[in-house]
């Protein structure tokens, strides 16, 4: 890594032995909501940053018209490297998207961050560093092995709850977290979740009775052993899963791209500047 702001341009490549951070995005189906949240997302993660990071995307499931098509939408948002995985053999059992997360952790990059393709992201401060921010957390705590933070937890069937005090000021030590966004000290994290089993192809289940899928695996590794879950609700970070629950309580989404489109266009309205209110130029008050 070099010191001080990272010199990268947009094309220009990162190798993976270089790069701090590998950002990586999950990708299914929904390439109009994902035009719309890929470039949102790296923008409001990296703009600015002092880290060295690649940006990857793992097309799980994708059909091959759609990927053809993803490679135009990736190379427009800078993306460094493009995967595309079919579900025919070698899948994870539970919710399909255990078959991309799990092929996603690796130790190749210390810190990894997973998005997914129906998430975005928006920076409430201009001049935070949400990647320097999570490498000092992680570097100041030993015992983080995960990081997460999402602003609309409230609608989660398995509550967030804190688990003792908090790990610092505006970052809670919690007893979950979800795949919305996960944030990896992959150095600590895979070990242990290899103990658990993490990478095996039949660890998970998803039926209406019985849920164990990645985000409860990572939770239980986060949350034993010493271990703990930092969920930053105090930083400058909003986070959204552009979705809605088919009714009040449920632990399923609609999956709707109409309804997630919509969610998207009400939170860019809430958080982006309008044509006659300029967004704030760098360094200025949010």
């Amino acid at each position: 890594m070099t010191g001080g702001r990272s010199t990268r341009t947009r094309w220009e490549p990162v190798r993976a032995e270089d790069a701090v951070f590998r950002l990586a995005f999950l990708f299914h189906e929904d390439l109009d909501l994902f035009r719309r949240t890929l470039p949102r997302t790296i923008d409001a993660l990296t703009a600015g940053t002092a880290e060295e990071f690649e940006i990857v995307v793992h097309a799980d499931g994708t059909s091959a018209g759609t990927a053809r098509e993803l490679l135009e939408v990736c190379f427009e948002a800078g993306v460094d490297e493009v995967r595309v995985r079919r579900r025919e053999r070698f899948v994870a059992s539970g919710d399909p998207s255990n078959n991309g997360h799990r092929r996603l952790v690796d130790t190749r990059t210390r810190y990894l961050v997973v998005v997914e393709d129906d998430v975005v992201v928006f920076r409430t401060e201009s001049v935070f560093d949400p990647l320097s921010a999570m490498r000092a957390l992680f570097e100041r705590h030993e015992d983080v092995v995960v990081f997460s933070t999402v602003a609309d937890h409230e609608k989660w069937t398995w509550r967030l709850e804190d688990l003792g005090p908090e790990v610092e000021a505006g970052v809670r030590s919690t007893n979950r977290l979800s795949t919305h966004l996960i944030g990896y000290d992959t150095h600590r994290f895979v070990p242990v979740a290899a103990r658990f089993a993490a990478f095996d192809l039949d660890v998970f289940i998803d039926r209406e009775d019985l849920s164990y899928n990645w985000e409860d695996l990572v939770s239980h590794v986060g949350t034993t052993g010493g271990r703990r879950i930092a969920f930053a609700d105090g930083w400058p970070l909003a986070v959204y899963h552009c979705d809605e629950k088919i009714q009040d309580g449920s632990m399923h989404h609609t999956r709707d791209p109409l309804v997630k489109s919509r969610v998207l266009t009400e939170l860019e309205a809430r958080y982006l500047p309008t044509k006659s209110e300029p967004a704030a130029a760098p360094g200025a008050p949010s």
